[in-house]
Formats: structure tokens, C-alpha cells, sequence
């Protein structure tokens, strides 16, 4: 699916989002605007700080075919705070969850795309360096998780003097590659780079169209 179908859709549904809204209503919402045999949706709750425009987590799964009743799919999950039975979402906030599910979407479909080129096939764990977080380290540095991250930095549109200055951008304009930086630009170089590289690759067709507008 093409990064820009996605984008259309969710974003016309993010008009609708601003306010106190049912969080039922906008998971059927986007339940009814994608095909649920390839991208479905579901809710949850959690019970900790947020941010501001910040206050709803998206998490994706890509799940093989189970069996004739559990299809191949992507299971996407917006949670919510406890604190409010409905979802309170700003512009800004609509525009930020919208980027997220598109981000995640992506993601997903990148995994999709890795396990089709290699069933079965599971790739070499990273092994942390001494001062690095232990699980982060190994989830950021799976080969796969490289690779999914990096393609999903397309959702925020990222201008390439953004991209050359890496290094400066926060999580709130790419949260990928904020957890890179601070996972390895210090303690791991070579994954650092390695990321970088996929990122340019991934930005580079949306970077030459901005600069011929």
C-alpha cells in the first residue's frame, strides 16, 4: 500500500477527531476505512503520564496467516488514558495520533515485506555494548527493527536539512530517530549510521520533490 493512500485516509478521518470523542467511534472509523483482513484496529488503556498532544499510544503487530479463521494481518492499537472515559484530542494532538498511525502502519508493512522475502527466517540479535540499556539495545538493533524504523521516518516528512542535522531533531519531530541517536550515536557508531543511511534512502524520492516545488 502506497504511503500516500494511507496518509489520505487517515488523515480525512483526523478532521474528525478534535474534541471529546468516543474512543469506540474512532477505532470504527478506522476500522471501516481499511480492509480488517489486512489492517485492523483496537483500543486499550494506560495508567501514566503523558504529554500534551501527546496522550495517545499507538503500537502495531504483524501477525502471519494462523489459520483459516486468523488471516494474515497488522493488529494496530491506540491506547488511551485512564483518566477520561472519552478521548480528548486538540488539533494539534489529531495531527500527531494521525502521523503515528501512518508511522505504524508502515512499520508493520515493512515486517510484512521482510517476512515474505525470508518465511521463517529469524535474523542475528544484537549484542548490547556494556553501557548500553540491555532491552532497548536488542530491540533497536535487530536488523529487521533497523530497517522497519528507518522506513517508517517517512511519515513526518522530514525535510533534508532536517535529516543532515540529525543529530538535533527531538522525539517530537521523529521519535525514531530520537531512540536511535540515543541508543547508539555514542554507544554504537556503526548502528547509528546504519540507520542514518536507511533513513536518507527511505526520504530521498519525498527530499527531491520538495526541492523541485
Amino acid at each position: 500500500m502506497q504511503i500516500k493512500r494511507i496518509e489520505k485516509k487517515v488523515y480525512a478521518l483526523a478532521e474528525n477527531w478534535v474534541g471529546e470523542k468516543s474512543i469506540p467511534s474512532i477505532i470504527r472509523s478506522l476500522n471501516r476505512s481499511f480492509n480488517r483482513n489486512i489492517v485492523t484496529f483496537g483500543s486499550d488503556r494506560f495508567d501514566s503520564e503523558y504529554y500534551l498532544d501527546h496522550n495517545i499510544i499507538v503500537s502495531g503487530h504483524y501477525c502471519n496467516r494462523i489459520s483459516d479463521f486468523i488471516p494474515e494481518h497488522i493488529f494496530i492499537k491506540l491506547s488511551f488514558p485512564k483518566d477520561s472515559k472519552k478521548a480528548i484530542i486538540t488539533e494539534k494532538g489529531a495531527i500527531n495520533l494521525a502521523v503515528k498511525i501512518v508511522r505504524a502502519i508502515h512499520h508493520e508493512y515493512r515486517h510484512k515485506h521482510q517476512q515474505k522475502g525470508r518465511p521463517f527466517l529469524l535474523q542475528k540479535e544484537y549484542e548490547p555494548k556494556p553501557n548500553q540499556n540491555k532491552m532497548k539495545a536488542m530491540y533497536y538493533g535487530n536488523p529487521d527493527e533497523i530497517d522497519a524504523h528507518a522506513y517508517e521516518t517517512q511519515a513526518e516528512k522530514l525535510n533534508i536539512n532536517k535529516l543532515r542535522k540529525a543529530h538535533k531533531i527531538s522525539w517530537r519531530e521523529c521519535e525514531a530517530i530520537f531512540m536511535y541517536r540515543k541508543t547508539f550515536r555514542k554507544q554504537d557508531p556503526k548502528v547509528w549510521q546504519r540507520f542514518l543511511k536507511k533513513v536518507y534512502k527511505n526520504n530521498e524520492s519525498f527530499t527531491e520533490r520538495n526541492k523541485n516545488c
